[in-house]
Protein backbone atom coordinates (compact mmCIF):
# COMPACT_ATOMS: atom_id res chain seq x y z
CA UNK A 1 0.00 0.00 0.00
CA UNK A 2 3.15 2.35 0.62
CA UNK A 3 4.60 1.50 -2.67
CA UNK A 4 1.45 2.57 -4.73
CA UNK A 5 0.93 5.82 -2.70
CA UNK A 6 4.71 6.50 -3.20
CA UNK A 7 4.60 5.60 -7.01
CA UNK A 8 1.16 7.78 -7.32
CA UNK A 9 2.91 10.53 -5.67
CA UNK A 10 5.32 10.21 -8.19
CA UNK A 11 3.67 10.17 -11.06
CA UNK A 12 1.91 13.23 -10.54
CA UNK A 13 5.02 15.14 -9.89
CA UNK A 14 6.55 14.26 -12.84
CA UNK A 15 2.96 15.18 -14.85
CA UNK A 16 2.29 18.93 -12.80
CA UNK A 17 6.64 19.68 -13.11
CA UNK A 18 7.62 22.23 -15.62
CA UNK A 19 10.26 20.31 -17.15
CA UNK A 20 11.32 22.04 -20.02
CA UNK A 21 14.81 22.05 -22.20
CA UNK A 22 15.70 25.58 -22.86
CA UNK A 23 18.89 25.78 -23.88
CA UNK A 24 18.93 29.72 -25.20
CA UNK A 25 17.08 32.47 -25.61
CA UNK A 26 17.81 35.38 -28.04
CA UNK A 27 16.18 38.32 -28.75
CA UNK A 28 16.14 39.13 -32.38
CA UNK A 29 13.57 41.98 -32.99
CA UNK A 30 12.30 45.43 -32.29
CA UNK A 31 8.80 47.04 -33.81
CA UNK A 32 7.07 50.20 -32.95
CA UNK A 33 3.07 50.29 -33.39
CA UNK A 34 2.88 51.03 -36.48
CA UNK A 35 5.28 48.13 -37.73
CA UNK A 36 8.44 50.00 -38.35
CA UNK A 37 10.95 48.28 -36.63
CA UNK A 38 14.39 46.42 -36.98
CA UNK A 39 16.33 43.31 -36.44
CA UNK A 40 18.79 43.27 -33.22
CA UNK A 41 20.43 39.92 -33.53
CA UNK A 42 23.65 41.59 -34.73
CA UNK A 43 23.11 45.44 -32.38
CA UNK A 44 24.90 46.69 -29.82
CA UNK A 45 22.45 49.70 -30.10
CA UNK A 46 18.95 50.28 -31.86
CA UNK A 47 19.11 52.91 -35.04
CA UNK A 48 15.62 54.32 -33.95
CA UNK A 49 14.51 55.72 -30.47
CA UNK A 50 11.17 53.46 -29.52
CA UNK A 51 10.00 54.86 -26.48
CA UNK A 52 6.04 54.41 -25.17
CA UNK A 53 4.65 51.42 -26.90
CA UNK A 54 6.19 49.22 -28.88
CA UNK A 55 7.11 45.08 -29.73
CA UNK A 56 9.87 42.71 -29.03
CA UNK A 57 10.48 39.27 -30.37
CA UNK A 58 12.24 36.98 -28.74
CA UNK A 59 13.35 33.21 -29.97
CA UNK A 60 13.62 30.72 -28.19
CA UNK A 61 15.22 27.12 -28.91
CA UNK A 62 13.78 24.26 -27.19
CA UNK A 63 10.41 23.33 -25.62
CA UNK A 64 8.47 25.78 -23.41
CA UNK A 65 5.64 23.73 -22.04
CA UNK A 66 3.78 26.12 -20.40
CA UNK A 67 6.52 28.53 -19.44
CA UNK A 68 7.45 31.95 -20.82
CA UNK A 69 10.40 34.19 -20.88
CA UNK A 70 10.36 37.00 -18.79
CA UNK A 71 11.34 40.34 -21.83
CA UNK A 72 12.06 43.60 -20.51
CA UNK A 73 13.40 47.01 -22.39
CA UNK A 74 14.82 49.03 -19.41
CA UNK A 75 12.13 48.96 -16.57
CA UNK A 76 8.96 48.02 -18.81
CA UNK A 77 8.29 44.35 -18.34
CA UNK A 78 6.46 42.37 -21.91
CA UNK A 79 3.70 41.10 -22.11
CA UNK A 80 3.28 38.23 -23.90
CA UNK A 81 1.34 38.46 -27.37
CA UNK A 82 1.62 35.21 -29.66
CA UNK A 83 3.98 32.41 -30.08
CA UNK A 84 5.05 30.67 -33.77
CA UNK A 85 6.80 26.94 -33.93
CA UNK A 86 10.22 27.32 -35.83
CA UNK A 87 10.20 23.88 -37.63
CA UNK A 88 14.19 22.66 -39.51
CA UNK A 89 14.21 21.23 -43.04
CA UNK A 90 12.96 17.71 -41.82
CA UNK A 91 9.63 18.81 -39.76
CA UNK A 92 11.10 18.93 -36.64
CA UNK A 93 10.56 21.37 -33.69
CA UNK A 94 13.80 23.09 -32.54
CA UNK A 95 12.26 26.47 -30.89
CA UNK A 96 9.52 29.27 -30.94
CA UNK A 97 9.44 32.70 -31.59
CA UNK A 98 7.43 35.10 -29.37
CA UNK A 99 5.97 37.94 -29.24
CA UNK A 100 5.80 40.52 -26.30
CA UNK A 101 4.07 44.27 -25.94
CA UNK A 102 5.64 46.63 -23.98
CA UNK A 103 4.00 49.89 -22.55
CA UNK A 104 5.85 52.77 -21.26
CA UNK A 105 9.16 52.03 -23.45
CA UNK A 106 12.08 54.45 -21.88
CA UNK A 107 15.85 53.56 -23.04
CA UNK A 108 17.20 50.65 -21.62
CA UNK A 109 18.96 47.20 -22.19
CA UNK A 110 16.77 44.42 -23.99
CA UNK A 111 16.71 41.55 -21.52
CA UNK A 112 15.92 38.34 -22.05
CA UNK A 113 15.51 35.90 -18.84
CA UNK A 114 13.87 32.35 -18.75
CA UNK A 115 13.31 30.78 -15.31
CA UNK A 116 15.73 33.83 -13.47
CA UNK A 117 18.37 33.27 -15.65
CA UNK A 118 19.94 35.74 -17.79
CA UNK A 119 19.93 34.89 -21.56
CA UNK A 120 20.35 37.89 -23.77
CA UNK A 121 21.29 41.41 -22.56
CA UNK A 122 23.33 42.88 -25.52
CA UNK A 123 21.43 45.09 -26.88
CA UNK A 124 21.05 48.93 -26.05
CA UNK A 125 16.86 50.43 -27.14
CA UNK A 126 17.06 54.45 -27.52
Amino acid sequence: MKKMILLLILTLTQLFSYNTNVTAAYAIGIFDESGNGENVQHVRKTVNDYNNTCYTKVFVVGTLLRLKPEVFIGKSKGHFQSTKPIYNSRKIKIGEVLLFKHFSVKKGYFKVYFKNKLFDTKVYVK
